[in-house]
């Protein structure tokens, strides 16, 4: 049934699906076992993921998809394809009074979903006026004098493979005539296209083929005796029915020099490159009609024909394949990289692809796949390539690139491409932990200062495999491994593992329902360490670790994907660091990031640990995590509900229920692109995403709340300075009253001359005691109302420091305290400041943030204000060298000690600077940064209601640009302007 059916193309899908040919079944009996429930399409004219998508609540979940469709869904009108049934005309205009003759057809014309005419030049006016109060819908193109030239301009505002049929017809003549009068003829030639997959073209003109031709092929195609004349399907003669992605197949392969010096151009030159197959418009056959490979010379005579068959007959040739234009494009650097992609339309094999720079030539093969690529019709998007570029070449120069096919010869692009020169903020390995808080991936080239720092890691490895080597009893890992058509990959994986300096392991390798030779590759391993268990269908990634979690037998667990690999020295290092640090539930470490084969690494991944950055963009892969196997108990292994993101958020979990540590060793290979049926490179999942972080935010809710309910130890007064933004300043003071503070909480408003809304909202606060408030009559600006602030806070307590848009979270205040208090030599602690999610300043603090969500940035590239981190870290409290005055406590003694902020020399910023820096140089005290206290910071509103007001030129420059007092006001405090601030 179905290879009667036409729905079913042999060719097309092994050519769609090479893994295929590895397993060694016939295409058929892959599709029926394998190929449905894995979403695979039987061939172009059939799409399994809509038909499951639009049509999964009724269809019969226990068989095939096409057998559904062929067996229920035909009877009760379900599609097989998104665009079945939609047809285009290509309307030819041999004179513009030819319009007048179309009147009484116009019924017919509406019959089509979209109708394009060509005007002869010098009739685009009239087309125009006639189209416009009779088929407003239409496209109107003018003539070149080329109709094959005509439709690659077309074939570029319109996708010709979104029609089912299209229609080129001609008003000269009898060009007509193989349009059918009245709309159910038409709809009766449309619904052949739409039901009869084999079909690719009609017309009651019969196709001249090739001269050279033997006599039994010409008979087999139904076509007269060589030298017989006979009417040739033409471009420059347009009158038959095509395939819509057949006739978008042809324009990819138009030569345009090539097309410009002939005024004709044939159809049937095309046949011999597999593209079209012909038959009589007049002689239709019904469905199932055998084809002419199964039938004698003189059975095939008027018969349909499949692009299978026509290929069958037709071989390619390499003359065949140059006319045959390759499409691709240069995207351009990404890194140290080059992007992007190549491809011959309706050949789904990947393509190799030559990149010239210069005197580089490097080369790349094109199989990624891009969600992008398919959309824009290239194939089913799995022909994009990214390389890296020799070192030399990132010098900020730029070059001209030139992309190749391999096949043909053909020069596909050109573009200049400028990679940037490499640059570090980090000269030592200390910086590199620091740096790599909030940059986690370093791009090649590698230079001096990052050669540096792997080497110190190369030496952190070495000193700990010499540590595993002492261990008196080394404990049994489990190496946890699960794999899908993995066939031609795992087998380097698996060596990777047995080749592991510590031996005492178990590798549990667990095949997912495997269609290929995976589980063969792994059983011709002998080596009695190696365990298989056999899924009996593919159920997902996390399904299949958790059953081998089931099913181990170590005291430490250890997970690497079946497509990467591990340095010899992986394990000794990692069971060494968990005995080195006995506190660590679970430890991780960094990777070398391979493209595909490559040996050369395109990059580095390592972070130490900023848990609000994980939160909030994942750095954590699976295949360099390590724990103890009784933090499963609180951990619980993977979440089942997700098929993507499984690491992210098991690094997210074990953050909150156990302590995590980071450590800085790069020994895990990590290839991108080396596999074709990647999680990374499946889009399918993407929403996911949205599932993790929803759980987590929740999660998150739950701990802040119970943070919440902790009580204050001593007195804190809340100073918060403000101008206008009643919005803000409200929301502030509810978020900070929303709780009975014992009377160990008082907020204080400072502010600076609001207009008179806010001053009444803050007087109102003041009369029902929730504040107490301060008005000044001019805005001095920021430092000098903090400073009144603690003035009317008194001694004794200590102050929280706040923006007015500063929004604290449950336990916010609680967490400051504890934090600060917790030694004696704590001046003042820092929280979490994040920034919402498509805030412009960011990625200036967080480079390796995702903008589209939240984002702490107290650890701040721009700032670079770490002040120390150990080198092994657990993403606890840090010390701080500054964090801006957004929200910061201050101890009380530190106050007595240095005095309030300098507002002399930092009227509205600086001070919080230098009041960072007094307190580094002039007394022990020093600044932590606690995660646990979280505030959301909606990022100066008021500052910028000040930039876009009037007063941008006096006010607004004095504060915020120069940061000074006028003379006047100057006078009035008794400040000075220092010689090195008047210039």
């Amino acid at each position: 049934m179905l290879c009667e059916s036409g729905y079913f193309d042999a060719d097309w899908y092994l050519r769609r699906y090479p893994d295929v040919a590895h397993l060694g079944l016939d295409p058929l009996e892959h599709f029926l076992r394998f190929g449905g429930l894995l979403r695979r399409s039987p061939s172009a004219q059939f799409d399994t993921g809509f038909y499951v998508g639009k049509y999964g609540a009724v269809i019969d979940r226990r068989i095939n998809p096409l057998l559904d469709f062929l067996v229920n869904g035909q009877s009760h009108g379900r599609l097989a394809r998104p665009h079945q049934g939609r047809a285009a005309l290509i309307l030819v205009l041999s004179d513009a009074a030819d319009l007048a003759g179309l009147q009484d057809r116009l019924a017919d014309l509406k019959r089509f979903d979209q109708t394009v005419v060509l005007a002869p030049v010098g009739g685009r006016e009239r087309a125009e006026a006639w189209l416009a109060s009779r088929l407003a819908k239409a496209s109107l193109f003018e003539q070149s004098g080329n109709l094959a030239l005509d439709l690659v301009d077309i074939a570029a505002s319109i996708r010709f493979r979104e029609f089912d049929a299209i229609c080129l017809a001609e008003t000269e003549g009898s060009g007509l005539d193989h349009l059918p009068d009245g709309p159910d003829g038409i709809a009766d030639l449309i619904g052949r296209f739409a039901s009869e997959p084999q079909l690719s073209m009609l017309s009651n003109e019969a196709p001249e083929a090739p001269g050279d031709l033997p006599p039994r092929l010409r008979a087999a195609l139904g076509l007269p005796p060589a030298g017989t004349v006979t009417a040739d399907l033409t471009f420059a003669r347009p009158r038959f029915w095509v395939r819509g992605v057949l006739l978008d197949v042809v324009i990819e392969a138009i030569d345009r020099s090539r097309i410009a010096e002939t005024s004709e151009t044939s159809m049937t030159d095309l046949i011999a490159a597999g593209c079209l197959a012909m038959s009589a418009a007049n002689a239709p056959q019904p469905p199932g009609a055998a084809h002419p490979s199964d039938t004698t010379a003189s059975d095939a005579q008027g018969q349909d024909m499949n692009i299978s068959t026509v290929k069958k007959l037709f071989p390619k040739t390499a003359a065949t394949m140059r006319a045959l234009k390759p499409r691709g494009a240069l995207d351009g650097a990404f890194g140290p990289n080059l992007k992007g992609w190549l491809a011959q339309i309706g050949d789904e094999v990947p393509r190799k692809a030559t990149v010239r720079i210069g005197s580089h030539r490097l080369s790349a093969l094109a199989n990624a796949y891009r969600d992008d690529l398919k959309n824009a019709g290239i194939n089913e998007g799995r022909h994009a390539f990214q390389i890296l570029v020799p070192p030399e070449i990132c010098d900020g120069k730029p070059r001209e690139v030139e992309l190749i096919d391999e096949a043909s010869g053909a020069t596909v692009a050109r573009r200049t491409v400028t990679w940037a020169r490499p640059e570090r903020s980090y000269h030592d390995f200390q910086g590199f932990l620091k740096s790599s808080m909030t940059q986690p991936q370093i791009d090649a080239p590698f230079i001096e200062e990052d050669k540096r720092c792997f080497a110190q890691m190369e030496k952190i490895a070495n000193e700990l495999c010499r540590r595993a080597k002492a261990l008196e009893d080394p404990p049994l890992v489990s190496v946890i491994m699960p794999m899908f058509n993995r066939e031609t990959v795992v087998g380097t994986a698996i060596a990777s593992v047995l080749a592991q300096t510590y031996g005492r392991f178990e590798l549990i390798v667990i095949d997912d329902g495997s269609s290929d030779g995976s589980v063969a590759a792994v059983r011709a391993v002998a080596d009695p360490r190696i365990r298989l268990i056999e899924l009996d269908r593919n159920c997902g990634v996390t399904v299949a670790r958790n059953a081998g979690l089931r099913q181990a037998q170590g005291e430490v667990i250890a997970y690497l994907d079946s497509d990467n690999a591990w340095d010899p020295r992986f394990l000794a290092a990692h069971v060494a660091a968990l005995d080195r640090l006995p506190h660590a539930d679970m430890i991780y470490s960094g990777a070398l990031l391979f493209a595909g084969d490559s040996t050369v690494p395109h990059a580095i991944r390592y972070a130490h640990l900023n848990v609000a950055l994980l939160e909030n963009r994942n750095f954590i892969d699976n295949n360099v995590i390590v724990h103890r196997r009784a933090f499963l108990d609180r951990l619980g292994g993977f979440d089942e509900s997700l098929r993507r993101f499984v690491d992210w958020d098991l690094a997210l979990r074990a953050t909150e229920l156990g302590t995590v540590v980071s450590v800085p060793v790069l020994l895990c290979n990590y290839h991108y692109q080396r596999a074709e049926n990647a999680i990374t490179d499946d889009v399918t999942h993407l929403g996911h995403r949205d599932i993790l972080r929803d759980k987590q935010a929740a999660r998150r809710a739950a701990h802040l709340a119970m943070l919440g309910q902790a009580e204050l130890t001593r007195p804190v007064a809340v100073v918060i300075p403000n101008w206008e933004s009643l919005e803000d300043i409200s929301e502030c003071i509810e978020a900070l009253d929303g709780r009975d503070w014992q009377g160990m909480l008082r907020i204080i408003v400072v502010d600076n001359a609001s207009c008179a809304e806010v001053r009444a909202y803050l007087r109102a606060q003041h009369a029902a005691g929730r504040i107490t408030h301060h008005q000044f009559e001019q805005n001095f600006g920021f430092t000098l109302a903090v400073n009144k602030g603690i003035e009317l806070a008194g001694p004794g307590v200590d102050i929280v420091l706040l923006n007015n848009d500063a929004i604290a979270q449950p336990g916010a205040i609680q967490e400051l305290q504890r934090a600060c208090l917790a030694r004696p030599d704590l001046g003042m602690a820092v929280p979490r400041q994040i920034l919402p999610a498509g805030t412009k300043t960011l990625r200036t603090h967080v480079p390796f943030a995702d903008e589209g969500c939240d984002c702490d940035v107290n650890i701040s590239a721009h700032h670079r204000n770490i002040a120390h981190v150990p080198t092994f870290h657990d993403g606890g409290e840090l010390e701080l060298s500054y964090a801006a005055f957004f929200a910061v406590y201050i101890r009380h003694e530190l106050i007595a000690e240095i005095g309030p902020l300098d507002a002399e020399y930092g009227r509205h910023y600086r001070s919080d600077r230098t009041y960072c820096d007094t307190m580094l140089s002039l007394t022990t005290y020093r600044m932590i940064y606690t995660p646990q206290s979280h505030f959301i910071h909606k990022l100066q509103k008021a500052t910028d209601r000040m930039r876009d007001s009037g007063t941008r030129d006096d006010e607004f420059d004095l504060m915020f640009r120069r940061n000074q007092w006028d003379a006047g006001m100057a006078a009035e405090l008794g400040y000075r302007t220092a010689p090195w601030d008047r210039v």
